[in-house]
Order: C-alpha cells, then sequence, then structure tokens
C-alpha cells in the first residue's frame, strides 16, 4: 500500500470515527431524555410502587451528560490532538463497562419496582381519602383512569359501597350503587407491571445497544492511533 492509499485510509477511519462520536453523543442526549421523561410522563406509574426510588432518573440523566461531554472532548482530540487517541479509546472502554452496568440496574430496578406494586396499590386503597382528595388519592385515580383498571388484583378491592369514580367506565352512569358493568373488572397490578415490564425492558435494551458506540469507538481509536504513529499523520493533516 502507498502512501497516498494509506493517508485516505487514515482519513476514512478517522472520519468513521468522528460519526461515530457523533452517534454516541446523541445517544448521550437520548439518555437524558429517558432521565427526564420517567421523572414527568412516567413517574405516576412508578412512584406508586412500594420499592421506587428516584435514584434512576439522576444516574441516567448524569450517564447522558457525561457522555456528552466525553465525546465532545473526543472530536477534539480527533481533529486536533491526534496523541490523545489511546486516552480516547481507554475513556471509551470505561463508557463501555459504566453503560453495560446501568443496563444490568435498569432491568434489576425493574424488578424490584413490579415486585412493589401489590403492596404499594393496597397501601394506596388503605389511605384513599374519598372526603378529602390528597396528591396519592389523585395519583391512584391517575393510574386507574390511564390504565382502565380499578383495584389492586380487581375492582372488588374497594368496597362496594364506596368506589372511586376512576374506577367507572362512565362517568355519566355513576351512582351510588355501582353497576358491575360500568366498572373496570381488571386490576391496576396486572396492568401495571406489564406497563412498567415493557418499558424498563426498552429501557435496557436501548442503553445495551447504545453500549455498542463506544466499543466500536474505542476499537477504531487505537486503530487510528496505530496508523497515526505508524504514518505519521499527525504531522501530515
Amino acid at each position: 500500500m502507498n502512501s497516498n492509499e494509506s493517508l485516505m485510509s487514515y482519513l476514512c477511519l478517522r472520519s468513521l470515527l468522528i460519526l461515530f462520536n457523533i452517534a454516541f453523543w446523541l445517544s448521550g442526549l437520548s439518555l437524558i431524555w429517558i432521565g427526564v421523561w420517567l421523572q414527568t410522563d412516567f413517574e405516576n406509574y412508578l412512584i406508586i410502587s412500594a420499592n421506587y426510588s428516584e435514584q434512576v432518573y439522576g444516574i441516567l440523566i448524569v450517564m447522558g451528560a457525561t457522555i456528552i461531554f466525553v465525546t465532545s472532548l473526543a472530536c477534539s482530540c480527533i481533529v486536533k490532538i491526534q496523541s490523545m487517541l489511546v486516552i480516547n479509546g481507554g475513556i471509551l472502554i470505561t463508557m463501555l463497562f459504566s453503560l453495560l452496568s446501568l443496563s444490568i440496574y435498569i432491568y434489576t430496578y425493574k424488578n424490584q419496582l413490579i415486585n412493589g406494586i401489590t403492596d404499594g396499590i393496597s397501601n394506596e386503597i388503605n389511605n384513599y381519602n374519598f372526603s378529602n382528595s390528597t396528591n396519592n388519592d389523585n395519583l391512584l385515580d391517575t393510574v386507574q383512569k390511564n390504565l382502565q383498571c380499578c383495584g389492586n388484583q380487581s375492582f372488588i378491592d374497594w368496597p362496594q359501597d364506596a368506589m372511586p369514580k376512576s374506577c367507572f367506565k362512565n362517568l355519566k352512569l355513576y351512582n351510588s350503587v355501582p353497576n358491575i358493568t360500568n366498572i373496570y373488572e381488571t386490576g391496576c397490578a396486572y396492568k401495571l407491571k406489564n406497563v412498567i415490564n415493557k418499558n424498563f425492558t426498552a429501557i435496557g435494551l436501548t442503553i445495551s445497544i447504545i453500549a455498542l458506540f463506544p466499543f466500536f469507538g474505542a476499537v477504531l481509536s487505537f486503530g487510528l492511533s496505530l496508523m497515526c504513529n505508524k504514518g505519521g499523520y499527525e504531522r501530515i493533516v
């Protein structure tokens, strides 16, 4: 391979590494978005669990911000300070293991949440205040309305003479004597577990896929560093 071909290979490899870093940067942005989404739109489905924890939001947001910082710095190193490529590769390897650990944590936390759903809903039902709605009451009402469910395992978990309006399909037909045909018969525990399992499995899978970016990025960084040392391209390009 002549010098021109080697130089072209080097430039192509460097461009590919920059593209990988851009994709990795976007993935960091997506992790921040997921963290914010869990803390806002999806929080009502999580906070009802007896094993709820706020740590997952912060971990996702911090990881996303770290990825954005690292990739921004890496792009600068690739273009301007090519002697830092080995360090960049080492950082990417660290990010790889961090993302894999985060993926495992997400799956573990998902199971903890699911295991705490039944106790959490039971606690909400026992503390439900019909005369003066509180934030907790509104939380359970929101879950029942959105998931079209009632009670824990079924609507019979509620007292028949004191059932919240959120259990009814049509509020116009609401009365003091519940009509079973107008009540959501499926319990919220089953539906809530399915929703959490589906979304957290998707999040864990997404993080696992994102972990491929630092892996390939590290391989390209080490390869580019090797080419740079052999061909002296840092002085040429």
